[in-house]
C-alpha cells in the first residue's frame, strides 16, 4: 500500500490552491478550508467539517473516511490495483487520528474481524467531534475509556502545550503511537482511561461562561453539568494566549459566533483573506493556528459579551 501521511503543523490553505496539489492528495480536518470536495478529476480531496456546512449534518472526518473506504474510494484512489495517497493534516486530535488510521487500513474496514469494532468507535468519536465535545453521553462509557486511552498522548500535548510548538516529525509520531493503541484496541489488547472532566467556572455570565480547563478531559463534564456555551483559555505564554470557544449547536442564537469571530479578528488586526485568523465552525471557534492571540482575557471576554448582547437584544 502507498498511502504517506504528510504533518504541518497549523498550516492551513484554501481549496484554490489544494486542487494544484499533486494527484492522489487528501486534505484532513482543516488542513484545507473549506467543505468536504474534490476536484474535477477526482483526485485531490477535501474530507472537513469546519467551514462553511452545517456541522450537526456533516460527518466528522473519520465518519466520512470510514464511509469513503467502504464506498470505493480506493478505486480511484490507486496505482497497479494498490490503494495510493497523501494525506495532509496540521493537526493530530482525535478525529485526525481515526480519520488517517481509517484511510491507512483500508482492509480493516472490508475485514470482519475489526470492521464491527472500528465503527462503533469512529460511531462515538463522530458525535463527540461533531459538537465539540459537548454531546452527552449517557451509555457506551466503556467504549469512551477506550477512546480516551487511545488520545491520550494527544490530550496530554495539549495539556501541557507541547502541542502549539510541535514541529512535523513530533506531530508524526505522536499519530503513529495514537495508531498502535488504535490497532491494539480493535484487537481487544486495548486499555480504558478514567476520564478527568475537572473545570473550574472562573466567570459567570449567565447564559455563558469564561471557564478553565483543568482535566485533561474537561469537556466530559462540561456537558454532564449542561452548559451550553462557553469561552476556554487552552494556553497563555507571554505574549501568545490560545482560546476555544464553543456553543453546543447553531441553535444557541444568542450566542453568535459568526459575528464573535469577526469582532476577534478585527481586534487582532487579522484583515481578510489571512489564513492564519481566528474561525472554525457553527459550533466552535479557536483563535489563529499560528500567531494565537494576542488578546488578553478581559479583551475576549468583552467582546463575547458585547456580541451576545446585541443578539439578544435583536432575537428578544
Amino acid at each position: 500500500m502507498n498511502v504517506h501521511l504528510k504533518c504541518e503543523p497549523r498550516k492551513t490553505v484554501d481549496w484554490d490552491e489544494f486542487r494544484r496539489y499533486p494527484e492522489y492528495s487528501i486534505a484532513i480536518d482543516g488542513y484545507c478550508s473549506g467543505p468536504p470536495r474534490s476536484s474535477d478529476d477526482g483526485l485531490r480531496l477535501n474530507i472537513n467539517h469546519h467551514e462553511d456546512c452545517d456541522r450537526i449534518a456533516t460527518r466528522s472526518s473519520c465518519a466520512q473516511a470510514f464511509h469513503l473506504v467502504q464506498m470505493g474510494l480506493y478505486d480511484a484512489f490507486s496505482s497497479r490495483g494498490r490503494p495510493r495517497a497523501d494525506l495532509y493534516v496540521n493537526d493530530c486530535d482525535q478525529d485526525v487520528q481515526w480519520t488517517t488510521y481509517a484511510l491507512m487500513n483500508p482492509a480493516q474496514i472490508e475485514d470482519p474481524r475489526y470492521k464491527f469494532r472500528i465503527k462503533e468507535m469512529i460511531n462515538l468519536e463522530d458525535v463527540l467531534d461533531m459538537s465539540a465535545g459537548l454531546y452527552p453521553i449517557k451509555k457506551r462509557w466503556h467504549l469512551l475509556k477506550r477512546l480516551l486511552w487511545v488520545s491520550e498522548p494527544y490530550t496530554i500535548a495539549r495539556a501541557d502545550g507541547s502541542l502549539h510548538q510541535m514541529d512535523g516529525p513530533k506531530m508524526h509520531a505522536l499519530l503513529g503511537e495514537t495508531h498502535r493503541r488504535i490497532r491494539a484496541t480493535l484487537s481487544g489488547r486495548g486499555k480504558e482511561l478514567e476520564p478527568d472532566d475537572r473545570f473550574e467556572v472562573i466567570a459567570d455570565f449567565d447564559r455563558w461562561q469564561f471557564i478553565r480547563e483543568i482535566g485533561m478531559h474537561a469537556r466530559i463534564g462540561i456537558a454532564q453539568k449542561g452548559l451550553k456555551a462557553f469561552v476556554s483559555m487552552v494556553s497563555s505564554g507571554h505574549d501568545c494566549r490560545r482560546y476555544v470557544i464553543v456553543r453546543r449547536s447553531r441553535f444557541i442564537r444568542w450566542f453568535p459566533l459568526d459575528d464573535i469571530c469577526r469582532r476577534l479578528n478585527e481586534a487582532e488586526g487579522i484583515v481578510a483573506g489571512d489564513k492564519d485568523r481566528w474561525g472554525g465552525s457553527d459550533n466552535v471557534i479557536g483563535s489563529p493556528r499560528q500567531r494565537g492571540s494576542k488578546l488578553r482575557e478581559d479583551a475576549v471576554l468583552t467582546i463575547v459579551k458585547d456580541a451576545c448582547d446585541q443578539a439578544s437584544y435583536a432575537h428578544a
